[in-house]
């Protein structure tokens, strides 16, 4: 095996446990939002000056940043998972033509 194989898989495989780490923090993030959209928003306070436009849109605005962190951190989580498959099946068929 040569060397830049070898340093390929390396980036590779570190490549994809960073974006799976990132895809868990974006989990945390999106819970985190939807915690605190639920205690000021879906009160009843909440409902009103959502209503009457009290809040400025800023609940609207936290849902659609729930909504981008979820699909952002599901896409970073199937990417992270695809390095790490292609680092495995890299190494066993390598191991197989050996």
């Amino acid at each position: 095996m040569g060397a830049a194989k070898t340093v390929f898989l390396t980036v590779l495989t570190i490549a994809g446990i960073l974006l799976v780490a990132l895809s868990f923090a974006a989990s945390y993030a999106d819970e985190y939002l939807n915690e605190r959209i639920t205690e000021d928003c879906e009160d009843e306070v909440g409902t009103i000056g959502e209503i009457i436009g009290a809040d400025e849109g800023q609940c609207q605005d936290a849902r659609d940043l729930r909504e981008q962190v979820d699909s952002v951190g599901r896409l970073i989580g199937f990417v992270g998972a695809g390095c790490l498959v292609l680092t495995a099946l890299m190494i066993v068929f390598r191991r197989r033509g050996d």
